[in-house]
C-alpha cells in the first residue's frame, strides 16, 4: 500500500487566484430579492467589463433585438437604489404590492434596469 501512495503522491497546493473586489455584494445586499446570485454576479462583471450581449423583446415588432450593455459600477449602484426607492412606499415603509413585483437582480441587470434612473 506504502508503493501506491509513493506512486501518487500529495499535490501541492495551489493558491486561489486574486480576484479583483467588486460592488457587487454592496448591491446584493440590500436588493430585496435574493435568488440567483451567481448568475447575477456573471452578468454584473460582463455589464462593467463591457462585454455584456443581450436579447430583448420589440413588443412593437414581436422579435428580438440584440443589445450590448455596459456601465461602470457607481452608474449600476446609483441606478438600482434609484430604482429600488421608487418601488418603497413612505407611507408604510414597505416596498409597493409588498415588493412582488421587484425583478431578481439578474433580470434587473439584464434589461438594463439601472439606465432609467441615473
Amino acid at each position: 500500500m506504502n508503493n501506491v501512495l509513493r506512486l501518487f503522491p500529495e499535490p501541492e497546493p495551489v493558491a486561489a487566484p486574486v480576484v479583483e473586489p467588486t460592488r457587487f455584494e454592496e448591491i446584493w445586499k440590500y436588493w430585496p430579492r435574493k435568488e440567483g446570485k451567481p448568475l447575477a454576479r456573471a452578468k454584473y462583471a460582463a455589464i462593467i467589463s463591457g462585454k455584456f450581449k443581450t436579447r430583448t423583446m420589440d413588443r412593437d415588432s414581436g422579435t428580438y433585438a440584440e443589445i450590448e450593455l455596459s456601465a461602470t459600477e457607481e452608474e449600476i449602484i446609483r441606478g438600482s437604489r434609484a430604482y429600488l426607492e421608487s418601488q418603497f412606499d413612505k407611507s408604510t415603509y414597505r416596498y409597493k404590492d409588498g415588493g412582488k413585483f421587484i425583478p431578481h437582480f439578474a433580470t434587473f441587470l439584464n434589461r438594463g434596469g439601472w439606465e432609467g434612473f441615473i
